[in-house]
């Protein structure tokens, strides 16, 4: 019998990764505090937003799938910006420097419940402020972890190791680890 799929987000990065492996599923953002508490380390966050999405959900034969994206420089969560402003400070804190994008994956199927992540490392373009607006200016990239995307059509992202789809938000390796889960929600 084959199972239905919830995604617990709004992303339309999520979306569109997920219906180009075949599946065909509800969207139910769910509609969590994302603040972080003030002790907490970047992947105990990751950890508790991604699971937090799933809370309440538990209907039978369906599995509920939620996702979560950070941006980690120097053991700090650059959360996204709301602002023009916050994302242009965002981008020149990490203008030519490394860091790590870590994305979140929680599944839950009946009493079966899982997380996992994945850490993508990041180089930046180091780029000048002016280049840096024009980047916000053409993209809009407020609704991205770190105030960027690495499949922007002006890409600021000059290297990177680990997973492409772990930056847009995705850690689709991670997701074909739990195939036992998910694989009767595929329309074969």
């Amino acid at each position: 019998m084959k199972s239905g799929l919830v995604l617990k987000s709004a992303s339309p990065r999520r979306k569109q990764i997920l219906q180009n492996l075949g599946f065909s599923f509800s969207v139910r953002p769910a509609n969590v505090d994302e603040s972080q508490k003030n002790t907490e380390q970047p992947l105990d966050y990751l950890r508790r937003i991604t699971l937090l999405k799933l809370e309440e959900e538990n209907a039978k034969n369906t599995l509920y799938i939620s996702s979560d994206t950070i941006v980690v420089l120097d053991d700090s969560i650059l959360h996204k910006p709301e602002t023009p402003e916050k994302n242009l400070d965002l981008l020149l804190r990490l203008s030519g420097k490394k860091h790590s994008v870590y994305s979140g994956l929680a599944l839950r199927k009946e009493e079966t419940e899982v997380f996992l992540y994945e850490e993508t490392e990041i180089i930046l373009k180091d780029l000048q402020k002016s280049e840096w607006e024009k980047y916000i200016l053409e993209e809009k990239p407020y609704d991205k972890a770190g105030g960027y995307g690495i499949q922007d059509r002006f890409s600021p992202v000059l290297t990177f190791s680990g997973s492409y789809s772990n930056v847009v938000g995705f850690p689709l390796r991670r997701f074909f680890e739990c195939f036992d889960l998910w694989r009767d929600c595929l329309d074969l």
